[in-house]
């Protein structure tokens, strides 16, 4: 079975094909579950470096209305700030009878090249990680857990989070800020318990969010208890590396 379903992959080429989404590339869970086949990922998140602003948006808008019709649908601006801050969500249901959330992001900063695969425009999975790493110690969902324990059986996450620290010195002016910003998200990098609270799950929903946290794991990958079990052991040696007293359990959670 496919992580990515062929419909899913057909909508990602055809987006990124329209001119006004050609510098987005693919990020998110279905960037990994494309490269890894670890878990079903059925959102679509295009991520762009630059900031092109309400003008820009409203073109991409146009454009899947023009190419996509009625199976493009409730389009909307959920933070609609400034130019900035900004980013755009809609629905598109495939030929096949699924419905796909997408959200494009824009002023994401990546550290690599873009990749291809497939034809597919991909962030690289080091660039991933990075995003990951905010975002697990922000919005605490079970998926990025489960997520960044495959990237860091690959790459450790000692020299990830060294990465994150080049990419904070490199990406700190206000003009670097995102939507993620907003909501003064806290760093890893000075708080990295916050690594370890993917049970206690928030979403805001004027920010870009899964559809749910439920994870459809592919036969014959970890479980969520191997991976969470991996995941505090990878997390226990970063502790150590920075030269930290790992903490303690706080009661018991039986999920």
């Amino acid at each position: 079975m496919k992580a990515v379903s062929p419909a899913i992959c057909e909508i990602i080429l055809e987006l990124q094909n329209l001119q006004s989404i050609s510098n987005f590339s693919l990020g998110g869970g279905t960037n990994l579950a494309f490269q890894y086949n670890h878990r079903i990922s059925e959102d679509i998140d295009l991520f762009c470096p630059n900031i092109i602003g309400k003008q820009g948006f409203n073109k991409v808008i146009e454009d899947v209305k023009e190419y996509y019709g009625a199976r493009a649908r409730n389009f909307d601006d959920p933070c609609d700030i400034n130019d900035q801050f900004s980013f755009i969500r809609f629905f598109i249901d495939t030929k096949q009878g699924e419905t796909i959330k997408v959200e494009l992001l824009q002023n994401m900063k990546n550290l690599y090249d873009i990749e291809i695969k497939d034809n597919i425009k991909l962030l690289s999975k080091k660039d991933i990680g990075l995003f990951k790493l905010i975002s697990a110690a922000n919005r605490s969902a079970k998926k990025d857990i489960y997520d960044l324990d495959f990237i860091t059986d690959e790459i450790p996450l000692i020299n990830l989070f060294q990465e994150l620290k080049v990419k904070t010195l490199k990406f700190n002016t206000d003009e670097d800020k995102t939507i993620f910003d907003l909501n003064k998200n806290l760093s890893p990098i000075e708080f990295p318990e916050l690594l370890l609270q993917f049970d206690n799950s928030t979403a805001t929903r004027n920010l870009p969010m899964h559809s749910h946290d439920n994870i459809s794991i592919i036969e014959g990958n970890k479980t969520w208890i191997e991976s969470k079990i991996s995941w505090r052991s990878k997390v226990r040696k970063l502790y150590s590396h920075l030269g930290k007293d790992f903490p303690g359990p706080v009661g018991t959670k039986i999920k």
